[in-house]
């Protein structure tokens, strides 16, 4: 597709209460018998800022939709405000946008949480789901993560720290205020771990994503949306799954806080298998990183859509 990324959110009238929208050519042919791939958003709530890379790729043959947060909704203070009922509200969707057969569906960062909690309330349904596709995001409450002051996590975070050297072209276009954006983050970050507090959790109690995450350039509806779907992670409780899992974990993690994705989910999900991409969080879903995703999984689309 040849609109820009942000296009793709901004076109949606802001009463629009679609939340399916074609990220790719293929996806948009009226007819077509090629693989149909759902992926959520990341806790931005816009699909094609994340995925137009990706999506791109996938191109001719898998069609690729985004699930995003539609526009309507962002001032509702009920959406987002837990994560069972932002995925039961997404399943409503995908029942009619895709009423029969396998429904093959996916999210990024915080999206893969809430395509947890879809898989689940879809197999409850009686709807056939799977492979179950994650790209770098993790349930919070599972009780399987090593402890930050253990010495295994303390291994795992020098070994990061040299994974970062080894990848130092992944800082080369960063930009003046991500960085200082970035060192503030981490100091504050050094200083909630000392105090036994989360990434992400407030002092005074509840939690923020502004240090996790720069959303000063989104108007305030949007923040708050934001906002509701962080805390909501944080007390989502999920039950293990038993399905087919397919996780992509990026090999390079912040310095400060592992977010120990591939750990997690092979103790939680008994099916999961791991593949790792070079890169970050951010950096995997872009060029030259998002090559090595893209090719991965068209392959297992491909080989799920001839079962």
């Amino acid at each position: 597709m040849t609109s820009s990324s942000s296009a793709l959110f901004a076109r949606l009238p802001l009463k629009s209460e679609r939340a399916i929208v074609p990220l790719n050519d293929s996806a948009l042919a009226i007819e077509s018998t090629l693989p149909a791939f759902y992926c959520v958003h990341s806790a931005s709530g816009v699909a094609g800022t994340d995925f137009l890379d990706l999506a791109k790729r996938l191109d001719p043959n898998v069609r690729f939709y985004g699930i995003q947060a539609p526009p309507r909704q962002l001032s509702d203070i009920e959406f987002g405000k837990s994560v069972e009922s932002i995925a039961d509200y997404y399943c409503e969707a995908l029942f009619k946008f895709q009423p029969t057969g396998r429904l093959l569906i996916g999210g990024y960062c915080v999206g893969a949480v809430i395509a947890l909690a879809m898989a689940q309330n879809l197999r409850t349904r009686g709807r056939e789901v799977g492979p179950l596709m994650l790209i770098d995001g993790v349930p919070e409450n599972t009780g399987v993560a090593l402890r930050r002051w253990s010495a295994r996590y303390a291994i795992d975070l020098v070994r990061n720290a040299r994974g970062w050297m080894s990848h130092a072209d992944l800082m080369r276009n960063r930009t003046l205020r991500s960085l200082l954006w970035s060192i503030s983050n981490n100091a504050s970050a050094i200083g909630k771990g000392a105090l036994g507090l989360k990434r992400g959790q407030k002092f005074g109690g509840g939690y923020g994503i502004e240090g996790i995450m720069d959303i000063s350039r989104y108007p305030p509806a949007h923040k708050s949306f934001i906002n509701r779907l962080f805390n909501a992670l944080f007390a989502y409780s999920p039950k293990p799954y038993g399905g087919e899992v397919v996780v992509y974990e990026a090999t390079v993690k912040p310095l400060l806080s592992l977010p120990q994705i591939g750990r997690i989910w092979q103790k939680f999900a008994a099916q999961a298998q791991l593949v790792e991409i070079v890169g970050t969080h951010i950096s995997m879903m872009h060029e030259p990183y998002v090559d090595a995703l893209a090719h991965d999984m068209r392959r297992r689309l491909a080989d799920r859509s001839e079962h």
